[in-house]
């Protein structure tokens, strides 16, 4: 059997396309025949960075969807043939094997979900970057508390929630009780609400910070969390003056505080990354994606999010993928059917 694959053999070079061999999965790692692999902006800012790679050749990509074709010694939540989505490691150890855009890829079990029949491999593909990023950023980064029989209360404010972190964000806010408030292009609004939004307000309205403050105020809340899925062109600032209004409280950024701005005084900022769960958040990881995403999935409280957009031709049209990202995209992501 062949492995094609996406390979960027050297720093800011581009894609090309090669045949490798099909790995096979070491001690809780389980190998996925990939039948649709999802693309993020990251994949091409690190293709022309550098950002992440230490050694080349290798394959970047995060997001994969398939059957698992195999698994290693310890792997004890899944077995040969079971549809899974995955967060594949390569950017955390930096071996090929691991990347997304090929036909074959090793994922680490604590960072792999199964994926109920109603729900395509297409589908599944969105979710392993976005639900990371928002999972981590939510509850390890600001120390919000795992689900229980107590809800949350108060408000939670997310920038950019038509993306696909930030719509995992809404609707992880909106499942443990909080009441959301979201900002996001005025064409995606019904969207967002629908995934958990009490209210959306549109980013290009110049007075988008009181809309908020006083819808808050009408619902009774103070909004003391914010989770900015954008985290550039002043949004940060934005967001953390939301938060300003009520006293301060905590906001998690994809992305570093702007260094020419002054941060805000009451205002606690943090930064998510996806990569965690395979670093320093391995058991949190296994919750996220063994349990929380699992049972979300198959109860229907947790629906894959936003719309998809294929781009055709399998892994041969990775660089192409990657050149529409960078070009710009709003509420849908990039998905590469394999099969």
């Amino acid at each position: 059997m062949s492995n094609t694959a996406a390979v960027l053999t050297e720093a800011k070079g581009r894609i090309s396309i090669e045949q490798r061999p099909i790995p096979k999965p070491q001690a809780h790692q389980l190998l996925v025949k990939n039948h649709a692999l999802a693309t993020n902006p990251v994949d091409y800012k690190i293709q022309e960075t550098g950002y992440f790679i230490q050694k080349y050749p290798t394959i970047l990509g995060s997001d994969i969807a398939g059957t698992v074709e195999a698994v290693g010694e310890g792997v004890t939540k899944f077995k040969k043939g079971d549809r899974v989505a995955g967060f594949a490691g390569v950017i955390t150890n930096n071996d090929p094997d691991h990347g997304a855009f090929q036909e074959y890829t090793l994922l680490f079990e604590n960072a792999t979900t199964l994926l109920p029949d109603a729900i395509s491999f297409e589908e599944g593909s969105i979710l392993p970057m976005a639900v990371a990023t928002a999972g981590i950023g939510i509850f390890p980064t600001m120390a919000i508390p795992r689900p229980s029989a107590h809800k949350q209360s108060g408000g939670f404010l997310v920038w950019g929630g038509s993306s696909s972190v930030g719509s995992a964000a809404v609707q992880i806010a909106h499942a443990l009780g909080f009441t959301v408030f979201a900002v996001a292009s005025a064409h995606h609004h019904h969207m967002v609400n629908k995934l958990g939004a009490t209210a959306t307000f549109a980013y290009k309205d110049g007075k988008v910070i009181d809309h908020i403050v006083n819808a808050a105020k009408e619902h009774n809340v103070e909004i003391k969390y914010a989770f900015d899925a954008i985290s550039e062109n002043g949004s940060p600032q934005q967001a953390a003056n939301v938060l300003e209004h009520f006293g301060g409280g905590k906001l998690c950024l994809t992305l570093p505080w702007p260094e020419d701005a002054e941060k805000p005084k009451g205002v606690e900022v943090v930064n998510t990354g996806a990569f965690r769960i395979l670093t320093d958040q391995k058991e949190f990881g296994a919750y996220l994606f063994n349990d929380w995403l699992a049972e979300s999935l198959a109860n229907k409280t947790y629906v894959p999010s936003p719309g998809i957009e294929l781009v055709h031709g399998g892994i041969p049209s990775v660089q192409e993928a990657f050149d529409q990202h960078k070009k710009g995209l709003s509420g849908k992501k990039l998905v590469l059917k394999l099969v």
